[in-house]
């Protein structure tokens, strides 16, 4: 059964996110990517012809270490300032594979409808967490009269978000486990 997310008042979200890490300059194997400058990205990347003002897509290589500080980034973006056209027109590729049965394909699509979502919905990122070019938050909305759970899984493509799952659950009415879910 599909959950509607409910929209709810405005509210302040408590985010419990890492700082973005330091670039290190290495590949996921280790070794020397001199193909990547300062900001582990590729210099070509300004070179490629795109439609968006992102500097992040299309995809240029990036280091694990970058990609978990554009992922931070896009979460703070997102699910903190609900600022939803600045983190899909910069962290998301124009032909997003979308992986729920009921959005369509691409970042237009899924830009419009979670723009009439995430502004006005009540929720909190309990967590998040990135690695090896997937990353996942773990999200508390809050709907009437019980909050339901979502996970969100996006997965880069260097320095591009490319690919996004979602999955929610409601409380069940007969259930057992007081802590489940959160």
């Amino acid at each position: 059964m599909r959950i509607q997310i409910i929209l709810s008042t405005l509210s302040t979200i408590p985010l419990f996110l890492a700082s973005p890490l330091p670039i290190d300059h290495l590949s996921a194997h280790g070794r020397s990517s001199p193909a990547l400058n300062a900001r582990g990205i590729s210099p070509s990347l300004t070179a490629r012809g795109t439609n968006s003002t992102s500097i992040y897509c299309p995809p240029s290589p990036a280091s694990e270490s970058y990609q978990r500080s554009i992922f931070t980034d896009f979460v703070n973006t997102l699910y903190g300032e609900k600022n939803v056209s600045k983190a899909f027109e910069t962290y998301i590729a124009v032909d997003l594979i979308e992986h729920d049965p009921f959005d369509a394909q691409g970042r237009a699509a899924n830009e419009a409808k979670l723009s009439a979502i995430i502004p006005y919905a009540s929720f909190e990122v309990l967590r998040h967490n990135f690695d090896a070019n997937i990353g996942l938050i773990h999200v508390r909305v809050n709907e009437d009269p019980e909050p339901i759970a979502l996970a969100d899984i996006y997965r880069m493509d260097g320095t591009c978000i490319v690919e996004h799952w979602d999955v929610t659950q409601a409380r069940p009415a007969n259930a057992t486990n007081p802590i489940a879910m959160f």
